[in-house]
């Protein structure tokens, strides 16, 4: 009987893992294995491990009762040209009872095998297990080995196509341009670029926007001029070899970056514009931890043996976030079944596997936000020399800032200061764990400030002689060992390799060279110890500034247009309420009264921000635009009877505030939604009083604290502010999330809220109602607590290194003590921008 294998990738139940199998085949003496899936997924690995232990593969296609088999090339096209079109392969085939199917290795495997079937909803196998007595396949069904490799080209340009933009290249940049184009069509990558600035055209021409650039391919000047990124890299001082040179092995990479909410669009229109394109597969793979979930799910008790057999297998196919298969003829590859859009079934590394290369379009939210708020402001442009922007940046307050909104990098951001792009660009670079770790945002820092001047002033002034870019290293290379482009590239390799062995014996070669030339041994050495404990953190630079690029675009926006920021902030995340939240916060920091949605149109002041509909749970931007259609609305039974939603929705819109505006408070919005909530017509109560009957008014009497609980459950946190008349105010309780610091605040605490008037919390700790000073960190917890009425007035005491503009203005109440020539000085109502500080109480 033949062995027919089935893999995990058949999500039918199989454990089997291929390597295993064909290691099994080889001790068993058998020369050949036949894959016998219901689909293609598995059949480049299968290939590969097969081929690369002197087993020969043979592809089959398990279709119903029938296992349909190649004996050669044409006839596995055959088998994936009649799987694409539901048809019956043209190829031999045996009978499903003449073979045995396997779908797990050792008989005792079973409960492993039977566990993951009852995950995806399949009968188990009894007995599917492999055994020493098989026939071999390959002579009993006449198969010889192939490969399957595809011939794949990109669409061509005419020739020449290139060279005629030369005319576009502005002046001085033309030898570089011709620089790159020799290597360009030296590698013969003329209709890769041709491809990729085709579908930067169809973006633009569908009005999607375009990121600057993702990756290396930033330092490209042809890529530039071609449209495909919009970075400059000569102003920038870019290398075009960190992204390709004569030297490179692998194909080179070009990633787009479109709107995320237009992503799925492009790909229909791009299917329209190419010959073949097609998006491609990827796998999701089961953990130690979602085993160990799912059999709590199942209430079912699973073996450690057993565990380590399922542990990262595949469990279900997804689609690939960014990669896109581009051709200029249809290539012959399996397509999953039953989908709206054209996709590959082989996976990323099977594609590559094949000699198919991949482009990646990636969706990125955040380019949905800038080209909303551009519209909205009808805008094209902004300038990237902004002080008070880079002001803005410097002092934290980044919720909404891409790459620059986690807590973290807040603190960074005060540490970094950037004050101009160059600054911004490097701030992005060192917020990653490498870099942190090392501390070279400290060692930066310190530099900037002239607190630290043990560094070579000549050796990458650009940042303050810490290694911050792969960029750095090449163009050490080129100037000081006179290594090429090219081979500057590859020390740059060398460099970053995380074995240290690898690393010395580059910078061994750096120094000889570097002495050869005349350079004094006590320079080499400085200069080879900077680069072994730093150079394995520096960062793409052209990635870099990209980035930075769109970075600096939303904080220019936020920085001169909040109220459009925020608009389109909140409804962008209007499912993340701690996002809501943080944007609330850093409204009224900014000088905003943030006020609650509202059903009907209403006049705002200047300094009033209302909340947009979309941030209540449950209400999604059908039922605001229902609304906006509908409105003007008379009261609540008005509104229900012209939009028809749920009465759970009419609920949360109540509580939440919108219906405020007609009823004037919260307390009567309720009131009147629980009257129609009981089919209750207050209009009639004043006619039946007039009889002397009496009528229920469902009456609700609410307190502050009940609106705060209200409002806590149809926005995640609360909203309105109450009244408090505190003795003694220091930090903005918005302060602490606006900038994300730890800070000192008086409140008011009643019930589990804290208060100042200006902005509400719920606090997590068991305080009784009063009035206190508390030290309150950026996630929300109370540091310590103090009677608002003993304490006299707060002292940071400050260390570290700092300079005037780490420096802010604070109350009355506040002090901040700094170490000056060996001598304690106190500096009076100032606050220190930089966390080097402890709080100390002073008592009254």
């Amino acid at each position: 009987m033949i062995a027919c294998i089935v893999s995990p990738y058949s999500f039918e139940g199989s454990i089997l893992r291929l390597e295993e199998v064909v290691n099994a085949a080889k001790s068993f003496g058998l020369k050949s294995l036949m894959l016998a899936d219901q689909n293609f997924h598995a059949c480049v690995h299968f290939n590969k491990i097969c081929r690369s232990n002197g087993i020969i593969p043979v592809h089959a296609l398990r279709i119903d009762e029938k296992i349909f088999y190649a004996q050669d090339r044409d006839q596995y096209e055959e088998l994936i040209k009649a799987y694409n079109e539901s048809s019956q392969p043209k190829t031999p085939w045996v009978n499903i009872d003449s073979v045995k199917l396997i779908y797990y290795l050792r008989e005792s495997d079973y409960e492993a095998h039977a566990f993951l079937c009852q995950l995806l909803s399949v009968q188990p196998k009894k007995g599917a297990y492999f055994e020493n007595n098989l026939t071999d396949v390959a002579d009993a069904l006449n198969c010889k080995p192939y490969d399957l490799k595809v011939q794949m080209s990109f669409p061509k340009p005419e020739k020449g196509w290139l060279r005629n933009f030369s005319k576009k290249v502005p002046p001085g940049y033309q030898p570089r341009f011709e620089s790159e184009v020799e290597i360009i069509e030296k590698m013969n990558l003329e209709s890769y670029f041709y491809t990729v600035k085709k579908i930067v055209d169809t973006a633009r021409s569908m009005n999607i926007c375009v990121g600057p650039g993702r990756g290396s391919a930033v330092g490209s000047l042809v890529a530039f001029i071609l449209g495909i990124t919009q970075i400059d890299p000569v102003k920038h001082d870019l290398l075009f070899e960190r992204f390709l040179n004569e030297y490179r092995q692998e194909p080179p990479d070009i990633d787009i970056d479109v709107e995320d909410r237009k992503r799925s669009m492009l790909i229909e229109q791009l299917i329209r514009v190419f010959p073949f394109c097609a998006q491609i597969s990827s796998f999701s793979t089961l953990s130690l931890k979602s085993i160990n979930a799912e059999a709590r799910r199942l209430n079912l008790t699973i073996k450690d043996e057993h565990i380590k057999l399922l542990n990262k297998l595949p469990y279900r196919r997804s689609v690939h976030a960014a990669g896109l298969i581009i051709a200029n003829e249809v290539l012959n590859l399996p397509m999953v079944r039953d989908s709206n859009f054209r996709i590959l079934e082989y996976d990323m590394d099977s594609l590559q596997g094949i000699g198919v290369t991949k482009i990646d379009l990636l969706g990125l939210t955040t380019l949905t936000m800038i080209s909303n708020m551009k519209k909205t402001l009808k805008i094209d442009s902004v300038p990237v020399d902004d002080f008070s922007t880079y002001e803005m940046i410097s002092s934290g307050k980044t919720t909404g800032i891409f790459q620059l909104e986690s807590l973290p990098v807040r603190s960074l951001c005060r540490q970094v200061r950037p004050q101009e792009f160059n600054e911004l660009s490097v701030l992005l670079a060192i917020n990653r764990p490498g870099p942190l770790i090392a501390r070279l945002n400290r060692i930066y820092a310190e530099r900037k400030r002239g607190c630290n001047r043990e560094y070579h002033e000549d050796l990458f002034p650009e940042t303050f002689g810490v290694v911050i870019y792969q960029e750095q290293i090449m163009k050490l290379a080129m100037s000081m060992a006179d290594m090429s482009p090219a081979e500057s590239d590859l020390f740059r390799k060398a460099m970053s390799h995380k074995d240290r062995l690898i690393m010395k014996a580059a910078v061994e070669k750096l120094r000889n060279k570097m002495i050869d030339k005349g350079y004094s041994k006590s320079f080499v050495n400085e200069l080879a110890n900077i680069l072994i404990q730093f150079s394995s953190y520096a960062f793409n630079k052209s990635h870099s500034v990209a980035y930075a690029m769109l970075s600096y675009q939303l904080a220019y926006i936020k920085n001169h247009f909040p109220k459009v920021f925020f608009q389109h902030y909140i409804k962008e995340h209007s499912n993340d309420p701690s996002k809501v939240f943080a944007a609330v916060q850093e409204l009224r920091t900014t000088g905003f009264e943030v006020i609650q949605p509202s059903v009907n149109p209403v006049d705002l002041k200047e300094d009033q921000f209302q909340l947009p509909m979309e941030a209540i749970a449950g209400v999604g931007s059908s039922v605001v635009q229902l609304c906006q259609n509908r409105a003007p609305f008379e009261d609540i039974q008005d509104f229900a009877k012209k939009t028809s939603l749920p009465l759970s929705t009419i609920q949360r819109l109540a509580h939440a505030g919108a219906f405020d505006c007609i009823y004037h408070t919260r307390e009567n919005s309720i009131k009147a939604f629980n009257s129609f909530q009981k089919g209750f017509d207050p209009s009639l109560l004043e006619i039946s009083t007039v009889f002397g009957k009496r009528e229920s008014r469902f009456d609700t009497n609410m307190t502050h604290i009940d609106i705060l609980k209200l409002e806590e459950q149809v926005y995640g946190f609360p909203l309105t502010p109450f009244k408090t008349y505190l003795s003694r105010k220091f930090a903005p309780l918005s302060d602490v999330y606006s900038y994300a610091r730890t800070l000192p605040v008086s409140v008011n605490i009643e019930k589990g809220y804290a208060c100042d008037s200006l902005s509400v919390i719920r606090i997590r700790e068991n305080l009784q109602d009063g009035e206190y000073l508390i030290i309150l960190r950026a996630n929300g917890s109370i540091e310590a607590h103090y009677d608002l009425s003993q304490v006299k007035s707060i002292v940071y005491e400050f260390y570290g290194c700092f300079d005037e503009k780490d420096f802010e203005q604070a109350s009355e109440y506040e002090d901040t003590q700094v170490v000056l020539l060996g001598k304690k000085v106190l500096i009076n109502s100032t606050r220190p921008r930089l966390e080097s500080y402890k709080i100390r109480v002073i008592s009254a």
